[in-house]
């Protein structure tokens, strides 16, 4: 069947920024470095040509930059090895085909050195920073203040801090070394981009409210164990970015009008609070595997989690284009003078919405009639997917929007579905380091809990906002929490379930056979908690089971190793 351009366009920034394609954090944080620089724009600063290993370690091995990096020069092999491992994000590493995709996201300037060509972030870097953006309160703002100083200091940017007069270790000498060699780069704006707030702020208030708690901790942890914390934390929160739109889009579409309880003054979301998210009426909730073996009868609890929730790609998919069409057809009416073009310039989803409704719907008759003439004349029967004809029938007495949706749908659909299938799996970081999803060779996919992500989401749960602002050195000070409280946050806060099932995301009440799956994802859950060093057994009592921060922060900013 023969869709033009019109017909396939699928995106819509009110919905998501992403482009759902397979993603890697190192580069969307890459390209969210160069939007944190820029103000949410990205830059005109663009590398086509490829880049190699040994351009860059000639830079440290040079006798002339001796004085910067010394006895770099003098172990050339070492140096290479250094530049490649610790400086470098490359694809396909230690393959024939292994290319250089730019400097690791260290620090806020690594952005000037990626390759076009293969750091792509595919939009996840726009929906991140829209994300912060729009945070309600001082969270978002407070967020990415605090995410350019921790990136950009000492390295003498606008955006920076003062500079320092020692840069802090040696991947910071070696950006500040290379970006004295690039012309300053300039924002950049795309035709057709603007600033859209996300389907769920309530979501954007959490991810806000997690940064600003984990950047408390930035002079305690080496950069490399921060950058990589931000990264887990941010590819987890837009996984469940994503997993809240598909619970509420097609919901919102259904009904011709968004939920009541959502938008950025309606939200009832307080990222604060003991239960952030209590009376949303889209929470997620996810079960996940502790111990990650398969084959248990906790791994097919977490795999039927997982399964409940990509069943809904097809009607998020077929929502959002409903989104995308309808914005079509609302500036088809702005044309004619039959709409005006709001205040911001653009349309925003619950604005779209009342175009779907039946106060429009001859208007809307007629613009998609039009439309779907315009395919059928270009496709022969013969050529028609099989699936199509019966539903172009008169007599199943679908409206010619329906209808048209209903092409594309059969069309373009399962395009759709796999790609949103692969940015789900590269969000939650499949079969990687806090990795929030699994899937052995041929086997099933469920959710897990790795111990990277755990420690991500214990060092944010151990963190309150210091009552004493100001007069103590840290933003943020420590406590500790009961097993039973910790397993409540993260319910709460994330949806994450561990020793309960999330009976309103496809799960009924718990059974005998169940009840003893949960028992035992409770204490691998334990056992976890142990191996990465936040809990000890302080006896049989339940009440003293407790978790304890690595670092014990006071409220007068003093710091102590461990909080036993």
């Amino acid at each position: 069947m023969a869709l033009r351009r019109r017909d396939t366009e699928f995106k819509h920034l009110g919905v998501s920024y992403l482009d759902f394609k397979r993603v890697q954090m190192d580069r969307v944080l890459t390209g969210f470095l160069m939007r944190l620089n820029h103000k949410g724009l990205t830059s005109r600063l663009v590398r086509r040509e490829d880049l190699f290993v040994k351009e860059f370690a000639d830079e440290f091995t040079d006798p002339v930059n001796a004085d910067r990096f010394q006895g770099f020069a003098e172990h050339p092999e070492m140096a290479r090895r250094w530049v490649e491992t610790q400086l470098l994000d490359v694809v396909n590493r230690g393959k024939p085909t292994q290319e250089v995709a730019g400097l690791r996201p260290l620090h806020g300037l690594t952005y000037r050195f990626r390759s076009s060509r293969h750091s792509r972030p595919y939009g996840a870097d726009a929906q991140l920073y829209e994300m912060l953006r729009h945070a309600r309160g001082p969270l978002g703002a407070l967020a990415l203040e605090q995410l350019r100083a921790f990136f950009f200091t000492g390295l003498g940017t606008a955006a920076s801090t003062p500079a320092q007069k020692t840069p802090a270790d040696i991947e910071t000498q070696a950006v500040l070394h290379l970006n004295s060699q690039v012309k300053a780069d300039s924002p950049h704006t795309v035709k057709g981009w603007y600033s859209a707030p996300p389907l769920c702020v309530g979501q954007a208030d959490l991810l806000a409210d997690d940064v600003v708690r984990l950047l408390s901790l930035k002079d305690l942890l080496p950069r490399i164990t921060m950058v990589e914390y931000l990264k887990i934390l941010f590819a987890f929160h837009l996984a469940l970015g994503q997993f809240k739109a598909m619970k509420l889009l097609p919901v919102a579409v259904a009904r011709s009008a968004a939920d009541p309880a959502c938008g950025h003054d309606r939200c009832p979301a307080i990222a604060t609070a003991q239960d952030p998210l209590a009376g949303c009426p889209f929470r997620v909730g996810i079960f996940m595997d502790v111990a990650g073996v398969p084959g248990t009868p906790t791994a097919a609890l977490a795999e039927h989690s997982a399964e409940h929730w990509l069943r809904r790609i097809p009607d998020f998919v077929r929502a959002s284009y409903t989104v995308r069409k309808l914005d079509e057809f609302a500036e088809h009416l702005v044309g004619q003078g039959k709409e005006r073009r709001t205040a911001l310039g653009h349309f925003t989803v619950p604005e779209l919405l009342r175009f779907g409704t039946e106060d429009y719907r001859t208007a809307r008759d007629e613009f998609f009639s039009s439309r779907l003439t315009a395919i059928l004349d270009d496709t022969p029967v013969s050529e028609q997917p099989e699936e199509i004809r019966p539903l172009l029938d008169e007599s199943m007495g679908l409206a010619p929007f329906e209808k048209y949706l209903e092409v594309l749908m059969a069309y373009r659909g399962p395009y759709h579905h796999k790609y949103i299938f692969q940015a789900i799996d590269s969000l939650l970081l499949k079969n990687r380091s806090g990795a929030a999803i699994a899937q052995p060779h041929g086997g099933r996919r469920r959710f897990v809990l790795d111990s990277a992500l755990l420690e991500v989401l214990v060092q944010v749960a151990l963190l309150r906002l210091n009552p004493r602002g100001g007069a103590s050195p840290y933003t943020h000070h420590t406590v500790s929490l009961r097993l039973d409280e910790f397993l409540a946050l993260l319910r709460d806060r994330y949806g994450v379930y561990v020793d309960r099932l999330p009976t309103a995301d496809g799960f009924g009440p718990a059974e005998l056979e169940e009840e003893s799956a949960l028992r035992a994802n409770a204490e691998a859950f334990t056992t976890r908690l142990r191996e990465i060093g936040f809990y000890d057994d302080l006896s049989d009592a339940y009440l003293t089971q407790v978790i304890t921060p690595r670092f014990s922060i006071t409220v007068d900013g003093t710091v102590s190793t461990g909080g036993r």
